[in-house]
């Protein structure tokens, strides 16, 4: 299917590629549908998540593996409750801001998605953790 989209004009989407959201992503709870835009040159640290149904809404999300310290949010539901059993990725996402050294990543709420069964949702973690992360302040080496 082709979708055209604001930030890479008219793209063609396998439907397989399709990530749905059973628990939307805050704010944007009419949006379900979603694909990966990866940039192989970008090391999977960041890639995009384009929405299939709304061509203007695309978020970046940023790769937890780029944090200086270990990532590993605790929920206070059964992820596999929610998006089923199988294998999960965790994702940030990111505000990227006018100066670029200032873009921030939301540790509180990430997207994890459940890449068998192509079904993702954003959980608010239980622990202590920013909104705001200034991530380029931080970033591993």
């Amino acid at each position: 299917m082709k979708i055209n989209t604001v930030n890479f004009g008219e793209i063609e989407v396998n439907e397989n590629d399709i990530i749905t959201f059973d628990q939307p992503i805050y704010g944007f709870e009419n949006d379900k549908r979603y694909v990966f835009m990866i940039d192989e040159s970008l090391n999977g640290e960041f890639i995009w998540l384009q929405s299939v149904d709304n061509g203007a809404l695309c978020f970046v999300l940023a790769n937890p593996a780029i944090l200086p310290v270990p990532y590993d949010p605790s929920f206070p539901e059964d992820v596999s409750s929610v998006i089923g059993k199988g294998n999960y990725e965790v994702w940030l996402i990111m505000v990227v801001t006018d100066e670029f050294k200032d873009s921030t990543v939301n540790l509180k709420s990430p997207i994890v998605i459940n890449l068998d069964e192509r079904r993702a949702a954003q959980f608010i973690s239980e622990d202590d953790l920013a909104i705001r992360y200034k991530v380029f302040e931080n970033i591993k080496e």
